[in-house]
């Protein structure tokens, strides 16, 4: 019993970060670690094993999120700040694949309900040696999985044969890649000597609501090589709504023949938005839809008197009802970081900024 007190206390057993536990690395870490003598297999094993669980179950315990995301974290000079937030909106997913000598890790997911980031590692000898790369995935996709696509088709257009939903079901794979619009960039880790990727895609509310989906990479192009995979990850991302809602009715601008006036905001961990209407009705068309676009844009959030941009466009919706009033929405696209949206103070809209405490908040149901 001694020698196995003195030798787990000789390792260096500081739990590491999930994406760097591995059986074979922790078996030669415990090896190098034991008494120049034969070394037994089986204890080899088993301390192993012990250390694979302790690292596993500190990572479901912490989430490890701040390490995963530490590219998005609201300081990432010190991520673990970050941990509580992206850990709300966090799912460990903690699947691996190997092809060609490569293996890759997809460790957790984080969404807010309109932006969904994926942190996945490639592992081998044949990995990018670059240190920060947008990479290239024409061929990559995220979708809802084969059975939930089919529900939802079934829920959606009750009407629809088993085989007009078999017919558009072999569309949609086909053309998997035209329903998928991925932004992945990929960064290299010095310490763990791994190629880390940060899979982005946005606005897909409607695909995520199903809870399982399908995650397919393949042919990912960096500027000194290829990986052709394929991986495919089938994983649910854990739903949590945190985004914190305002409702009311606020002059936002005055115009010669109107006034918009802002009746709703919404803030999540990566993005912002409005709703508004105009003060009159126009006759069915019969108004300026760019003018309109320009003064409900959102292009900024003021979080403790600190500003923060979008890294993507902005948008807006313009609708007309039937009496012809007008009445639509303007959004943000993701932050290049997290923000708490209970911190959120104010954002600018058309070049105004809202401040928030001039409407509601909608008490969390």
């Amino acid at each position: 019993m001694n020698d196995w007190y003195d030798l787990t206390n000789s390792l260096d057993t500081n739990v590491m970060p999930l994406d760097e536990v591995s059986q074979t690395r922790i078996e030669k870490r415990v090896r190098s670690a034991m008494p120049r003598r034969r070394k037994r297999r089986w204890l080899v094993m088993a301390i192993a094993a012990v250390l694979v669980l302790s690292a596993c179950g500190y990572a479901m315990v912490t989430g490890q999120f701040s390490q995963w995301f530490r590219q998005v974290a609201a300081d990432p000079a010190e991520p673990e700040a970050s941990e509580e937030l992206l850990a709300s909106i966090g799912t460990v997913i903690g699947q691996s694949q190997t092809a060609d000598g490569v293996t890759m890790t997809l460790h957790g997911a984080i969404w807010d309900g309109n932006t969904m980031l994926l942190s996945l590692t490639l592992t081998g000898e044949d990995i990018p040696g670059c240190l920060w790369e947008q990479v290239d995935a024409k061929e990559s996709w995220l979708l809802q999985s084969e059975a939930e696509m089919r529900k939802s088709l079934s829920l959606q257009a009750p009407h629809l044969t088993e085989e007009e939903i078999d017919q558009m079901m072999e569309l949609i794979w086909k053309n998997s890649v035209r329903f998928s619009h991925l932004e992945i960039t990929g960064a290299r880790d010095d310490e763990t000597g791994s190629f880390c990727l940060l899979v982005k895609d946005e606005a897909r509310r409607s695909l995520y609501e199903s809870n399982e989906l399908v995650l397919h990479l393949e042919n990912l192009e960096f500027h000194d090589m290829t990986i052709a995979g394929p991986f495919e990850f089938t994983f649910t991302a854990r739903q949590k709504d945190t985004t914190v809602r305002y409702t009311g009715r606020t002059l936002l601008a005055e115009r010669e023949d109107y006034d918009i006036y802002v009746t709703g905001a919404e803030v999540s961990p990566f993005r912002a938005s409005i709703t508004y209407e105009l003060s009159v009705p126009f006759p069915e068309g019969q108004y300026d839809s760019e003018d309109i676009h320009y003064a409900v844009a959102v292009d900024r959030i003021r979080v403790n008197s600190e500003e923060f941009s979008p890294t993507s466009s902005r948008g807006s919706t313009t609708e007309q009802d039937e009496d012809g009033y007008i009445r639509g929405s303007g959004y943000t696209g993701s932050f290049d970081r997290i923000v708490d949206p209970a911190q959120v103070e104010a954002i600018r809209v058309g070049g105004v900024w809202l401040e928030l405490d001039t409407l509601t908040q909608v008490p969390n149901t």
